[in-house]
C-alpha cells in the first residue's frame, strides 16, 4: 500500500508538520509506504527528519495561494499511489492533489488541520476562504473518500459547514519517550508553555494568581515559558507589576535542557486559550507526567475522562477555580494524575496507536476491511 501526502516537514511549520512526520514514521514502520511532496524550503528551513521519503516541488510563484504551474506534474512524477492525502486546505497544493487523484481514479483524503474551525476561517482572509468553500472546496470535501479530523469538535465544525462525506477521527500522534528529569523542590509551580499571543489568554493565569491572593503567596510560583508577541508580552509584565505579584516569572523562549529543566519543575501545566484545534502544549505536559488544565476551547475532554487534569469553561471564574483546585490537590494525587496522563498518551496518542488507526482507514477505503468504529458516515 502506498500513500502520497502533500504538506510540509519544515520544522518552522510547527505542529502540523510534526504530526505529518510522526504519522508517516508510524505508518512506514507497519508496512504502509508513505511519501510526502513538499515545496522547497526557504532560508532557515530545516527538515524535521530525513528517515521518511520526501519529494521536493519547486517553490510557488505566488505565495498567498502557493500556486505553482508545475505542481501537478511533480505529483505525477512521484510515482503511482493507492491513496492521496492532502494536509491542510486553502492552498493550491491541496487542489492539485485532488485533481491528480481524480484523474487517476484514486481515493483522496483531506486533513483540514484545524483550518475549518470558525475561528480560523474568521482569523484572516475570511472573504477568500468563504469564496473558496462556495466555489470549490466544499465540493472537494464532499467528494473525498474520507475527511480526517483530530477530534469530535473538528468533525462537528465540518458538518456545520455542510460536509457530508465520511469523517475519521484520529488524533495527532505523540512521540512517547522517557523524560529523566524529576521535580526537585516542593514549590507548587503552575506553568504556561507556548507562543505568547493574545489568543492564548495568558493573562487568565495572571488574574487567577491575583484572585487567589494569600493562597499563592507562599511556596508557589507562576512560570510563563515562551516568546512571541512583544507588545502582548509587555502587557502581561505590566499587569504583573500592576497587581503587585512577586512570584510570577517569565523565561522567554527556551529550548533543549533549559526547557526540560523548566518543565520538570512544574506541578501543573495550563493552557487557558480561547481556541485550540489540538493543543500540543497539553501533550508536552502529559507525556512528562504533569497534570494539565485546559479550557473547553480545546478538545481535551480526556483530561476529565481519564482524571489527569481539569477541562473547564473558557471564562475567568472557571480558570481561577481550576487553578485553586490544583493548588489544593495533595502532591501524591497530582503524581497519580500524572501517571494516568502518561498512560493516556501511550494508549491513545502514541505514534504506534495513531498509525494503526490510519492504516485501518486506508484498508477500509481500499475495500480490504470493514469500516472502523471511529469513522462517522
Amino acid at each position: 500500500m502506498k500513500v502520497l501526502y502533500t504538506g510540509t516537514l519544515d520544522v518552522n511549520a510547527g505542529g502540523p508538520a510534526f504530526s505529518t512526520y510522526n504519522t508517516m514514521r508510524g505508518l512506514n514502520a507497519i508496512g504502509v509506504e508513505t511519501h510526502v511532496l513538499m515545496y522547497e524550503m526557504g532560508v532557515g528551513g530545516k527538515l524535521i527528519g530525513d528517515d521518511v521519503p520526501v519529494h521536493f516541488a519547486k517553490k510557488p510563484i505566488e505565495h498567498s495561494f502557493c500556486y505553482s504551474p508545475c505542481y501537478k506534474r511533480e505529483i505525477i512524477s512521484c510515482g503511482d499511489f493507492d491513496i492521496y492525502q492532502a494536509q491542510g486546505v486553502w492552498l493550491y497544493n491541496t487542489y492539485a492533489l485532488i485533481d491528480v487523484a481524480r484523474k487517476h481514479e484514486k481515493p483522496y483524503i483531506i486533513t483540514p488541520r484545524g483550518m475549518l474551525y470558525p475561528q480560523d476561517i474568521a482569523k484572516s482572509k475570511s472573504w477568500f476562504k468563504k469564496m473558496s468553500l462556495k466555489i470549490r472546496l466544499l465540493d472537494d470535501l464532499n467528494r473525498a473518500a474520507c475527511v480526517h479530523v483530530t477530534c469530535e469538535d473538528e468533525m462537528n465544525h465540518c458538518r456545520n459547514l455542510g460536509v457530508t462525506s465520511p469523517i475519521a477521527i484520529v488524533p495527532n500522534p505523540v512521540e512517547i519517550k522517557e523524560y529523566p528529569n524529576a521535580k526537585k523542590d516542593d514549590v507548587f509551580r503552575l506553568g504556561y508553555l507556548g507562543r505568547i499571543s493574545r489568543r492564548k489568554n495568558v493573562e487568565g493565569l495572571i488574574y487567577a494568581w491575583s484572585e487567589l491572593g494569600d493562597k499563592v503567596k507562599e511556596n508557589a510560583e507562576l512560570l510563563i515559558i515562551g516568546g512571541g508577541d512583544e507588545e502582548y508580552m509587555a502587557f502581561l509584565k505590566n499587569e504583573v507589576a500592576r497587581l503587585n505579584l512577586s512570584n510570577v516569572r517569565f523565561t522567554g523562549f527556551i529550548s533543549g535542557q533549559e526547557k526540560e529543566d523548566a518543565l520538570s519543575s512544574l506541578s501543573v501545566l495550563a493552557m487557558p486559550s480561547e481556541f485550540e484545534n489540538f493543543g500540543n502544549v497539553i501533550v508536552e505536559g502529559l507525556v512528562r507526567g504533569i497534570p494539565c488544565i485546559a479550557t473547553t476551547g480545546a478538545p481535551w475532554k480526556d483530561l476529565e475522562d481519564y482524571q489527569c487534569g481539569w477541562w473547564v469553561e473558557y471564562n475567568q471564574t472557571a480558570i481561577t477555580k481550576a487553578v485553586q483546585s490544583a493548588l489544593e490537590t495533595p502532591v501524591d494525587e497530582l503524581y497519580a494524575m500524572g501517571v494516568r496522563g502518561k498512560k493516556l498518551m501511550k494508549d491513545k496518542y502514541s505514534i504506534e496507536a495513531v498509525a494503526k488507526q490510519m492504516k485501518e482507514v486506508y484498508e477500509w477505503l481500499l475495500g480490504r476491511s470493514e469500516k472502523p468504529d471511529f469513522v462517522h458516515c
